[in-house]
């Protein structure tokens, strides 16, 4: 028969009450009760302890999916990466290096993939740049620079053209928790055949042969950046051996998917523009609190006859290259932040040869097709060049300023040639003294919407910008829905001065306007407007193409990259 809950309670308290009195007649009952109280508080104090100890230390990872080979297995301790650190985690946790292998694949503004502890890393990703440009001069202008530039036909030298700036494939990762590796390709180089510019002959091929199109540049794939390295190690930093850029200012140490202006300008052709990859090695790291200051050394082979040759010889031809930068200021919450920066190189000289040259701020094509307009043409010494630089770069809040200022000298430079074992001349082979150059740039943009540009603390540049309203412009359930992207405008004064100690390599200065429209943090759009001049010291000589003028030239840049 079931009990009711009313008799259930009463036979619970009869019992009770039994019990107590039993305890109560009996000391040996009661002694029993009191231990078993005390055993009961005890349990409920253990079982406390043991959960606040499961919630300070973290259940181990645990493989899933087929059972592998697995590789011999090396104790790490655990870096914390995106949490505050702990003395009690620093303390236990801690995970087996290649113990958890299974990868799980995630959207960084690129497609990664990685194992449960970050430990093993790599992606898949590359940019394509399609280029539009249209150039405004008179044929004066025009001529001149095909004169300056010894073509064939001077009268072709600014072009209008659409070309791939940039079209690059890249593998990187890291293995190992402290390997990492970098390989991108580039498949918009160009060839230059140069029939009509070098006046091989026949300037103009029959139509039909096999000479018919090597006018223009041919494609070819080539190295880009490929290097390996092992990082995080103490005192040291990083270490990277391989393909490299070398990055001698802050405009050329950001990376070509964040620069904000379709070209570098006047002061990073002149200076960087034949340097701008070298095989070397370097030593970095950030160092100071919340990496704030960074230090970089690098090692380089030279070969100037190639920028984007994937093997460099010559014997002593070496660049010894040093960048220090710091963070005076630095303010996440507020979005601000400043930065300044010292770099210098010593170069010894490939073949005792040296030049400096700048291109349009705008082009489409090869250095023949959207030519030099300053060019020093080559210089020899038997001693080294120097560069230096100094960096200023600030955003506050919407607003992004820069301006950088770089010098290089040559002692002991010669123009036609290098003097004779004795000393003397040989003909046509002049002394220049010591040659001087520099050149700079200020900029400054500003974004429309409330939007700002991020820094990127471990090789000091600009970082990506990534826009709070992403853009969107289609149907929806109650009609069109639109948002607008990041809007940015800008405008930079550049400079370049390369008339010294009697070589005519032309001072040249742009202004130019900049209108960005970031539609995701993937894809941009960029617009360009320039208006350049050259300047060289009188009397000109229309021949060589030393002439002074004017033209301005417009470009749009669609750029993708993941």
């Amino acid at each position: 028969m079931p009990v009711k809950g009313s008799s259930l309670l009463s036979v619970c308290v009869l019992l009770a009450g039994l019990t107590s009195s039993l305890a109560a007649q009996d000391p040996a009952m009661k002694a029993l009760l009191e231990r078993f109280d005390r055993l009961e508080k005890q349990n409920l104090e253990l079982q406390k302890q043991i959960q606040q100890l499961k919630a300070l230390v973290p259940a181990a990872p645990v493989p899933q999916g087929e059972t592998v080979a697995e590789p011999a297995a090396a104790k790490v301790p655990v870096v914390a990466r995106d949490a505050p650190k702990k003395a009690t985690e620093e303390a236990d946790k801690s995970f087996e290096v290649g113990k958890a292998l299974k990868m799980e694949a995630t959207w960084k503004n690129g497609l990664w993939f990685e194992n449960q502890d970050k430990s093993f890393r790599w992606t898949v990703g590359g940019v394509a740049q399609f280029d539009m440009s249209s150039f405004g001069a008179g044929q004066g202008d025009v001529t001149s620079i095909g004169n300056f530039n010894r073509s064939v036909d001077p009268g072709q030298s600014l072009n209008d053209g659409m070309e791939f700036r940039r079209a690059r494939l890249r593998f990187a990762g890291q293995l190992w928790e402290q390997i990492e590796f970098w390989t991108q390709y580039e498949f918009a180089n160009a060839l230059d055949l140069r029939r009509r510019t070098l006046g091989i002959s026949p300037a103009t091929p029959p139509a039909g042969s096999q000479f018919a199109t090597d006018i223009n540049p041919s494609e070819t794939v080539g190295f880009n950046e490929v290097y390996m390295g092992v990082t995080q190690l103490p005192l040291i930093g990083t270490i990277r051996i391989g393909r490299q850029r070398e990055s001698l200012n802050f405009v050329t140490a950001t990376s070509d998917n964040n620069q904000v202006w379709l070209e570098r300008g006047l002061m990073f052709d002149a200076f960087n523009g034949d340097y701008n990859f070298s095989n070397g090695i370097t030593v970095q790291r950030n160092f100071l609190e919340g990496d704030r200051a960074y230090g970089l050394l690098g090692f380089f082979q030279q070969n100037a006859t190639n920028n984007r040759a994937f093997a460099n010889t010559g014997d002593g031809a070496h660049a010894y290259n040093g960048r220090l930068t710091w963070l005076p200021y630095w303010n996440e919450e507020e979005s601000a932040w400043v930065h300044v920066g010292v770099d210098y190189s010593y170069r010894n000289l490939y073949q005792d040869q040296v030049r400096y040259r700048a291109r349009p701020m705008i082009r489409t094509g090869s250095s023949f097709e959207t030519p030099n307009i300053a060019n020093t043409g080559t210089i020899f010494s038997p001693d080294g060049q120097q560069i230096a630089n100094l960096e200023f770069a600030m955003v506050a809040d919407r607003l992004t300023f820069a301006a950088e200022y770089a010098a290089s000298t040559v002692t002991n430079a010669y123009t036609g040639g290098l003097p004779n074992a004795d000393g003397t001349l040989p003909a046509g082979v002049a002394s220049r003294g010591a040659y001087f150059a520099h050149g700079g740039y200020v900029e400054m943009l500003y974004f429309l919407t409330p939007d700002t540009r991020k820094y990127r603390k471990d090789r000091p540049g600009y970082e990506r910008v990534t826009p709070r309203n992403t853009f969107y412009f289609m149907e929806g359930e109650n009609g069109l829905i639109f948002s607008k992207g990041a809007w940015e405008i800008g405008a930079r004064y550049d400079y370049v001065d390369l008339n010294n100690s009697g070589i005519n390599g032309g001072m040249s200065n742009a202004a130019t306007a900049a209108v960005n429209w970031y539609l995701n943090s993937n894809f941009r759009i960029q617009a360009n407007w320039s208006l350049m001049s050259r300047i060289f010291p009188v009397p000109a000589d229309p021949t060589a193409g030393l002439t002074s003028g004017t033209f301005q030239a417009f470009g749009i840049r669609f750029n993708i990259d993941f």
